[in-house]
């Protein structure tokens, strides 16, 4: 599931990464989601789009915490490298969500981790 779970976030980094690269207003923000499986796909959790606020490693252990509190154990969390383009963002989430809707996992939301505090 592993490798579904990462082909589905390496499909949406190549559609961020893309996006990325046209030229962009000025964005102070930088965007995201993370895509969560449990191990065998069968459940899949997928964020809403949001500003990145930290590492990509703190926020998958966040999301991962987050799903531990709920219930879901033996989650694997990875969330693509945050973006300027909001829009590129949103459409790489509905490509992740279609890519998984397909494999046939039952689809949940989560909740898009939240801000930091500030310092």
């Amino acid at each position: 599931m592993l490798r579904f779970l990462a082909y589905a976030v390496a499909s949406a980094a190549m559609s961020l990464v893309a996006a990325s690269c046209a030229p962009a207003a000025a964005a102070s923000k930088l965007w995201t989601f993370c895509v969560a499986s449990a191990r065998g796909g069968d459940n899949v959790w997928i964020t809403d789009v949001f500003a990145a606020t930290r590492g990509r490693e703190r926020l998958e252990r966040d999301v991962k915490a987050y799903l531990a509190r709920q219930g879901a154990t033996r989650v694997d969390v990875q969330c693509p490298a945050p973006v300027a383009d909001k829009t590129a963002a949103v459409n790489a989430q509905f490509a992740a969500v279609e890519f998984n809707r397909k494999l046939g996992a039952e689809l949940h939301e989560a909740p898009a981790p939240a801000a930091a505090p500030e310092r």
